[in-house]
């Protein structure tokens, strides 16, 4: 008989990180990663508040309701820098919004690392890894 391990998961014992979403396995397994629970980590919240801001309140969002916007609406996903995941919310203006993941703490989960707006181009080189079908009805 197996014992059920007491010890909690590497991300648990870690305080300063909040679980903010989930890739999915239907998703994950259509792009080859691992499904996992999505976190962020203090320190690049406040990245994103310093840096992207801004941009943000342009749009009428504050950081977190655009972290929230894009991971509960993201309609493709794009290979990112050294394997890092692109969750990009597709529309028709010029302008996208991007969150970057990475996997973290011996690949039990992804974390954000930056979420910001970008002009389409910066994707023309990237590698669209998925893509949400339009349903007609």
């Amino acid at each position: 008989m197996k014992k059920k391990s007491t010890q909690k998961s590497t991300i648990q014992a870690q305080p300063h990180y909040t679980k903010v979403g989930r890739l999915r396995k239907p998703i994950a397994k259509q792009i080859r990663r691992v499904a996992a629970d999505i976190y962020i980590s203090e320190n690049h919240l406040k990245h994103i508040f310093i840096r992207h801001e801004d941009e943000m309140e342009n749009i009428g969002l504050t950081p977190q309701m655009f972290i929230d916007l894009v991971l509960n609406g993201f309609n493709r996903i794009y290979k990112g820098k050294n394997e890092a995941l692109l969750l990009v919310l597709w529309n028709c203006k010029p302008k996208v919004t991007i969150i970057e993941l990475n996997l973290a703490l011996e690949k039990e989960f992804y974390e954000i690392i930056t979420a910001t707006i970008m002009r389409k181009e910066y994707l023309e080189d990237r590698e669209l890894l998925w893509k949400k079908e339009k349903r007609l009805v």
